[in-house]
């Protein structure tokens, strides 16, 4: 059994560095053998959840986001995400209405529904004046059902 491959950044909390973080990202994933599928689902995620810690956390005025990464080969991803923005704990959001129409739709929350419904592991905590989100997603075993 191999070690975990992982991997930490730094973001400044703003939307503007997302393209480039996920440029390190996508080449971290594929010089490690990450399956295409699984760090593509997984990039989704991440962005959702990084976005909403710029827009909403800081209020696009950015902010420390501490980010690692964690592989177990052959098809786990995990994350966990640091943040000081405001408290605001994801797990706890009603699942939005998907079969109203969009008129009679509450804004918001589909992002974070997305992220649950992809998710093999979702998880808030605040730690003093920290968020920490941890989210990990696996790949099915070849010839398995989802659940989901």
């Amino acid at each position: 059994m191999n070690p975990p491959l992982e991997w930490q950044q730094t973001l400044h909390g703003t939307v503007a560095e997302l393209p480039f973080f996920f440029e390190r990202l996508e080449a971290w994933a594929d010089d490690n053998g990450v399956p295409m599928p699984l760090a593509s689902s997984f990039g989704l995620m991440l962005d959702e959840l990084l976005t909403n810690v710029a827009m909403h956390g800081y209020s696009g005025q950015g902010g420390l986001v501490e980010v690692h990464v964690r592989f177990d080969a052959p098809a786990r991803l995990q994350a966990v995400l640091r943040d000081h923005g405001r408290a605001f704990d994801p797990t706890t959001l009603a699942a939005p209405d998907v079969g109203a129409s969009l008129d009679d739709r509450d804004i918001g929350g589909l992002g974070v529904h997305f992220v649950q419904r992809l998710a093999d592991r979702f998880e808030y905590r605040r730690d003093g004046e920290v968020n920490e989100v941890t989210v990990s997603r696996c790949l099915p075993a070849a010839g398995a059902t989802q659940s989901r």
